[in-house]
């Protein structure tokens, strides 16, 4: 069991670190700002929910998505744009708090969106496991 809670999920998988923004300017601030609510993402998500979305959520960085050069993408299953689950630099933007985390462990691990139709083999079942395990299981309880 203790191999349950690790974030070596499988052999070429690992968990990624939370993302940092390091140095943080109010230059930085205001570029953020302005940019990130020039985006389709912010938009639609002010027109769906009448209000800005919260920049400051713990559920996700978008400073550090922003500082990495990360952009929404407009995500084919349900035609909204959503930020990606992880920086090109291998940081994980999503908390574990966040509802869409876990996706970023199956995809990496199936190589496919948990929206396609497909099958996965027995070490992929398992390896999801280890990542829901490692990622929620303090949440989901022993």
């Amino acid at each position: 069991m203790a191999g349950l809670l690790s974030p070596q999920i499988t052999k070429d998988y690992k968990i990624a670190p939370a993302a940092t923004i390091g140095d943080w300017s109010a230059k930085d601030e205001k570029a953020f700002q302005k940019d990130i609510k020039a985006t389709e993402w912010f938009k639609q998500f002010k027109k769906q929910y009448g209000e800005d979305p919260d920049l400051n959520s713990p559920d996700y960085n978008y400073r550090a998505a922003w500082k990495a050069g990360v952009k929404p993408e407009l995500y084919k299953f349900d035609n909204s744009y959503h930020w990606p689950s992880v920086s090109p630099q291998g940081q994980s933007l999503k908390a574990v708090s966040h509802p869409t985390a876990w996706m970023e462990d199956y995809m990496a691990i199936t190589g496919r969106d948990p929206h396609e139709a497909g099958t996965m083999s027995q070490d992929q079942i398992d390896a999801v496991q280890r990542a829901l395990m490692f990622r929620y299981g303090g949440l989901l309880g022993k």
